[in-house]
């Protein structure tokens, strides 16, 4: 086994060591959340007249649920190896767009000790940690000219939740403003296909076993969605605060790294552009646009890779222990925002040092 072989198995371990001991830290939610729901779709495979969008999202219930064991500790298992994928899948990413492999650890890194990431190792009963998968991987696949492995994890994906068709409309769209209308059209048939599997299961569960989406904020789209819903139960600094504590410090990495971004990714992120506001708009927003985040990471990481290595690091350190608290909902960490606010401020200490530099593309 070649020593790059070995160093990447070590990492990947660690993470897996780093993941686990905080979802084993992490409380139990003491506030309502979907686990009863999630529990009764694996143990009856359907929920009759059920009238809840989760009721939909199929895959990972019917799969992680049916595992034996504690249903806790598997479910947080199931959070901890998706998010490692997840970076795993974010550093593919960075080094098939051609940036750097100090790029790609840094952005893997970012992603995996997100504030979505660890949430999910806090509340592990939802699709989230697969979707943070797909994202990057599905894209990877694309950009690798895989569309048929692309279309394969895209179809799949959709019956965990809908989000898995969004990078590929996202890739379909970059594709075309690049200019390559061949590729993007390909791409947009291989969306297509996977909206088709997921309306079909949708049909197919409302006629079948009488599924709604009953009074769900999310079906309301011409009634402000569940945005509207969001925004009439918490006030608008706490609006303004969960969306600042979404992506912490890369709120002000990116917009600076994708300055610096190669072509392709700024495309990508442009097309991005309008998905993930429907997905805000539809979906809890200070917790939908985590499923980007194999956009935004890399952004931020080009300005990372380029700053001197002990400022980046304890930047993204400081990031990481914000979402302890932020994420994994561990009480016995100190109040995240001292962390929030010294990670922003070494942030802005990394753009002003990079700021003249050259791109980080090797």
């Amino acid at each position: 086994m070649s020593g790059g072989k070995y160093s990447v198995i070590v990492l990947l371990l660690a993470a897996v060591g780093c993941l686990a001991a905080m979802a084993w830290w992490s409380p139990v939610p003491e506030r309502a959340t979907d686990r009863g729901l999630y529990e009764d779709m694996a143990a009856q495979w359907t929920v009759p007249h059920c009238n809840e969008p989760h009721c939909f999202r199929v895959l990972v219930p019917w799969t992680v649920g049916r595992l034996p064991g504690p249903a806790v500790a598997k479910w947080r298992a199931y959070a901890v190896i998706m998010n490692v994928v997840a970076g795993a899948g974010v550093a593919a990413l960075c080094l098939a767009w051609g940036l750097s492999r100090r790029v790609a650890l840094m952005a893997a890194v970012a992603s995996v000790f997100g504030f979505g990431s660890l949430y999910t190792l806090h509340d592990s009963f939802t699709a989230d940690p697969l979707m943070f998968a797909i994202g990057p991987w599905v894209v990877w696949l694309l950009e690798r000219q895989r569309l048929g492995w692309a279309a394969v994890v895209a179809m799949a994906g959709v019956t965990a939740k809908e989000f898995a068709a969004a990078p590929v409309y996202v890739f379909a769209a970059a594709s075309w403003l690049r200019g390559n209308v061949a590729l993007a059209i390909r791409v947009f048939a291989i969306g297509t296909l996977a909206f088709a599997v997921w309306l079909g299961l949708q049909l197919f569960l409302m006629s079948r076993f009488g599924y709604s989406y009953g009074n769900s904020a999310s079906a309301n789209l011409l009634g402000g969605s569940y945005l509207a819903t969001w925004l009439d139960g918490v006030s608008g600094r706490a609006a303004l605060s969960a969306m600042a504590a979404e992506f912490g410090a890369l709120w002000l990495l990116a917009p600076a790294g994708f300055i610096a971004a190669p072509r392709n990714l700024q495309l990508l992120v442009i097309a991005a552009l309008p998905v993930a506001a429907l997905f805000a708009y539809v979906q809890q927003p200070d917790r939908a646009l985590w499923n980007f985040h194999f956009l935004v990471t890399p952004l931020a990481a080009l300005i990372l890779a380029r700053a001197p290595a002990p400022l980046a690091w304890a930047t993204l350190g400081t990031f990481a222990f914000a979402n302890l608290r932020l994420g994994a909902q561990i009480a016995a960490v100190p109040a995240a925002r001292f962390a929030l606010a010294l990670s922003a401020g070494l942030a802005v200490a990394c753009i002003a040092t990079t700021w003249r530099q050259r791109p980080v593309t090797a």
